[in-house]
């Protein structure tokens, strides 16, 4: 009975073991080889981070005993193991900041990656989000601090280290089932629904005219310094103008002449805009009212936007 019990369990820890395998796999199956070289290259350097910092405390400690042996049996009151460690100009070291930027080292490798994703597949993946599940829930303020607790949560930081394989598990888990490009386009036509939406009444801010969407709330602003206007869209028509470039291109972040001008953070002295280089969309027009105006070249694609960008229901 008891070989029968070990054999149990060797078959029970390679079963763990070929799961935690397959799991690795499919994290790297899920991502391009330029993605997995970038991803290995920050686990590389993380890896190393880590370890060196935990050599520099180790040698900050070694020099902290050293000088507390030296100056031992001072009876000087000023006199302390930092005397010679310390100074105005010195460098800024602690054991309690040497531990702090070990402890943060796994955050910033969760971040590194996850702006790498969003940036790479116009994704708005969050790295606290990611950073959450994957690290030990700092334990809540409370009085009298529970010491065990907190020393607890501060050794599983230390001996933890997060591989990036369980990152991008997280950052697909984030994608609910989508892949990276239909991701960019869920939230960018979300984006879109939103702008042109009234949630609080229920009802489309545009309308259509034939060719032409008319957007009837407040999606531009001018103003005048003294000797011209000077024009502006809001954040959410530059989502939608944003859309209609995806539309054009079908990119992401791939923007027609005339559309960067309207899409940065600079004014424009005119109120319409040509896009002389596009096929489906004609010009885009500001009204001192709130109003915009954007010119499809046929009724087609002013209906295929509608439908595909901005919905037709609330």
């Amino acid at each position: 009975c008891f070989s029968g019990l070990i054999f149990y369990q060797e078959d029970f820890s390679m079963d763990l073991l070929e799961k935690f395998n397959a799991l690795t796999m499919e994290a790297d199956t899920r991502i391009s080889p330029s993605d997995k070289e970038f991803c290995e290259k920050h686990q590389r350097a993380y890896e190393a981070a880590r370890q060196s910092f935990r050599e520099l405390s180790f040698f900050w400690e070694d020099m902290r005993n050293t000088q507390r042996e030296l100056l031992a049996g001072q009876t000087d009151s000023s006199a302390s193991d930092m005397t010679y460690l310390a100074s105005r100009n010195g460098p800024d070291i602690s054991a309690n900041k040497i531990n702090d930027h070990i402890e943060g080292l796994h955050r910033e490798l969760i971040s590194n990656l996850v702006r790498y994703f969003n940036s790479t597949y116009n994704v708005s993946i969050s790295a606290r989000d990611v950073a959450d599940r994957l690290l030990p829930q700092e334990p809540e303020r409370s009085y009298p601090r529970n010491e065990g607790v907190i020393q607890k949560y501060h050794e599983e930081l230390q001996s933890i280290s997060i591989q990036y394989q369980d990152i991008v598990e997280q950052i697909i888990f984030c994608l609910d089932g989508r892949s990276f490009s239909e991701q960019a386009f869920y939230e960018l036509a979300a984006k879109c629904h939103k702008a042109a939406w009234n949630t609080y009444q229920m009802k489309a801010e545009y309308e259509r005219k034939k060719s032409t969407l008319r957007f009837t709330g407040y999606h531009c602003n001018v103003r005048n310094w003294g000797y011209q206007d000077e024009w502006e869209l809001n954040d959410g028509m530059k989502d939608v103008l944003r859309g209609v470039a995806h539309f054009e291109t079908e990119a992401f972040a791939v923007y027609p002449l005339g559309f960067s001008e309207l899409l940065g953070y600079s004014r424009t002295a005119d109120n319409e805009q040509e896009f002389p280089t596009c096929k489906k969309v004609k010009r885009l027009k500001m009204f001192k009212s709130g109003r915009v105006d954007i010119y499809f070249s046929s009724e087609a694609y002013a209906e295929g936007f509608v439908n595909k960008y901005l919905g037709t229901v609330c």
